[in-house]
């Protein structure tokens, strides 16, 4: 007896395995696929990534400890094929029209200046801009250049925000260079930090090694010679999450027998929600300042661009313009001093 063949794959499946593979749980992947297709419950997705395991062969996905679910080796191949697939079916349905929603994808600490130029596209075009939040592994400076990019190429993001990418059938527009920043006691004598006293004065919370701020910070160190016999008592803690260390850098006291000061080290695109008198400054932010991180006089910068495909770059010129605008009017993105101290006000008329 003939072994009966897997069921056909259609779009809806691959889809399916997408919103599972980037929400990491059924639940929300099933109301992320019933706000596209309508009716999905759990029970349906599941049934969606069964009937493509069946067809693979092999389990796609398996349970972390957090109960989330995480993609097999094989899932991560099907992944790939998925989006493909999806990408060819949208391409071919909307007859390569230009988009009624133009896509942008970038990282959380960017909201400050896109909302910006959402609110300013709004008043002159309507809403025809979606923002979507790159995952915590994306914005890992390797990945980046992956997934992020790969979607952009085949035209399921529009704009990706991040470092410049040199890639044939890319753009990179230039919108501002973020300064590494120390904040740093109020008492500080001067304003800016070199590396040499970072590594022989301070345990610092630093960003992982994942993320390009560290590694321009790790490679100025190494390019500079200065010697760290001892690199992890320089570093107080590894964490995405500045706010947990801003937090835990204004509650904390100096103890006894520490023989270092402890200082948060992050770009100023990140740091400035929490400088003083903004959003998230705190009661406390008047006890530190923030002060650059140099190198022999030379501040350590990073470049931050948006990227978009050559096709679509003249449709795509207000978006850009509009976001270049959030950023002038933002102010304080690259380090320059605060022209207000107050929260960054709406711009909604």
């Amino acid at each position: 007896m003939s072994k009966q063949r897997p069921k056909p794959l259609d779009e809806w499946d691959f889809r399916a395995f997408i919103a599972l593979a980037e929400e990491r749980s059924y639940e929300d992947a099933a109301r992320r696929m019933a706000g596209l297709h309508g009716g999905y419950s759990r029970q349906s997705v599941q049934h969606r990534i069964g009937k493509i395991e069946n067809y693979v062969g092999e389990p796609l996905v398996r349970r972390n400890v957090d109960r989330r679910y995480l993609l097999t080796p094989a899932g991560e191949r099907v992944l790939q094929i998925a989006r493909q697939v999806v990408a060819l079916h949208e391409r071919i349905g909307s007859a390569a029209a230009e988009p009624t929603v133009w896509t942008l994808a970038c990282g959380p600490h960017h909201t400050q200046f896109v909302a910006l130029a959402e609110d300013r596209l709004r008043t002159a075009e309507g809403d025809k801009l979606r923002v979507e939040y790159l995952s915590q592994p994306l914005r890992a400076e390797h990945q980046f250049f992956g997934d992020p990019v790969d979607r952009l190429l085949r035209n399921e993001f529009h704009l990706i925000i991040g470092p410049p990418v040199r890639r044939p059938g890319l753009r990179s527009t230039h919108l501002y260079d973020a300064r590494l920043e120390a904040m740093i006691d109020r008492d500080f004598p001067g304003d800016r930090l070199s590396l040499a006293d970072l590594v022989s004065d301070y345990e610092a919370f630093l960003q992982p090694r994942d993320v390009r701020a560290r590694r321009v910070l790790e490679d100025a160190i190494a390019a500079a010679g200065i010697p760290d016999p001892d690199p992890a008592r320089r570093v107080a803690m590894e964490t995405y999450e500045t706010a947990t260390s801003v937090i835990r850098l204004q509650s904390e006291r100096r103890r006894p027998g520490r023989d270092r000061g402890r200082i948060l080290v992050v770009p100023s695109d990140v740091a400035l929600p929490y400088k003083a008198g903004m959003v998230f400054g705190g009661r406390e932010a008047h006890r530190f300042k923030w002060v650059p991180i140099h190198d022999g006089g030379a501040t350590l910068r990073m470049e931050t661009c948006v990227t978009v495909r050559d096709a679509n770059h003249t449709a795509l010129r207000p978006v850009i313009d509009a976001l270049r605008a959030g950023v002038r009017q933002l102010g304080g993105i690259s380090g320059s001093p605060l022209t207000f101290a107050t929260p960054i006000p709406s711009q909604r008329t």
